[in-house]
């Protein structure tokens, strides 16, 4: 394993590959806040490397930003894969916000995505298409829930139509109306499903930028920073929707003294991927003769 051209993701699926957004390199230097455990991997010979794995939670300070690494590599590699075969459909949904607190928008986002998800299960099995989608969702700036989708899904009755809204220029709020891909059944799925009437459609024609866009709200501060609720579902998937390649590794899991001592059998140097890793293995293996890097 070449630790400069890999990210090893231990352990939440696989080892990922490519380039991501940038983030706070500060990260690799706090702890975990849900204590996940160590794991050892050889380099080459007797050089071992150690690492703390991801707890996987998006609150956590240092694996928050490991987990959208994590699911910014499925997202990609996915729609990818899916678009050799399928049209990809590009859908926004923002809840509603007029007569709408925030606490309630939240409470009941998840149900009224639910709904909205299951119509178009439905719709797709009926019309026998194939059903694939990726869903990030993240809060606006008025703190109410707005998502992304991309899936194969197609409401087969898109026209190119006219979208009202508002703006204000110079202190005066007037309508608006611009040229975009209406479709008479997705309005009435998102206002059925309790959404509201606000929703964007259009088709992909370049799949790589797409699912990067989408999958670049991830790395938004307010994903690590702001408060969510219990049960919040910032990033989900359909059962099929592809999953990242499973690559192998010789690493192992450093829980018991026992494991400790194996590594300590095993290795003549270690090299760690933080201070506090470092400091973590030579307080596990101080009192043997090996080289801590």
């Amino acid at each position: 394993m070449n630790a400069q051209t890999s990210y090893l993701d231990p352990f939440s699926t696989s080892q990922t590959r490519g380039a991501f957004p940038l983030v706070n390199c500060a990260v690799s230097s706090l702890y975990c806040r849900y204590f996940a455990p160590y794991f050892a991997y050889q380099k080459e010979g007797r050089f071992y490397g150690v690492l703390q794995g991801c707890c996987n939670h998006w609150d956590c300070p240092r694996c928050g930003v490991q987990r959208a690494k994590m699911e910014y590599g499925r997202i990609v590699n996915g729609i990818q894969v899916l678009s050799r075969q399928y049209q990809i459909c590009f859908i926004t949904l923002t809840c509603k916000g007029k007569g709408l607190s925030v606490e309630k928008a939240e409470a009941g986002y998840l149900q009224w995505t639910n709904r909205f998800l299951t119509a178009c299960r439905v719709k797709a099995k009926r019309c026998d298409m194939d059903w694939y989608y990726v869903q990030v969702t993240e809060k606006q700036k008025r703190g109410h829930p707005h998502s992304h989708l991309l899936t194969t899904f197609d409401p087969q009755d898109t026209y190119l139509g006219r979208k009202f809204g508002h703006a204000t220029r110079n202190g005066i709020r007037e309508q608006t109306a611009e040229y975009a891909f209406r479709s008479d059944w997705i309005q009435a799925q998102v206002i059925r499903s309790g959404l509201g009437e606000q929703y964007d459609i259009s088709f992909v024609h370049t799949p790589a930028a797409a699912s990067r866009y989408v999958a670049k709200y991830m790395f938004k501060d307010a994903m690590f920073e702001t408060h969510y609720r219990k049960g919040w579902k910032r990033v989900r998937y359909s059962q099929n929707f592809p999953k990242l390649p499973e690559r192998e590794t010789s690493a192992f899991v450093l829980l018991s003294t026992a494991d400790w001592q194996k590594l300590a059998k095993l290795a003549a140097v270690i090299a760690t991927d933080s201070a506090n890793t470092k400091a973590e293995v030579l307080y596990r293996l101080g009192g043997h003769d090996i080289l801590v890097g």
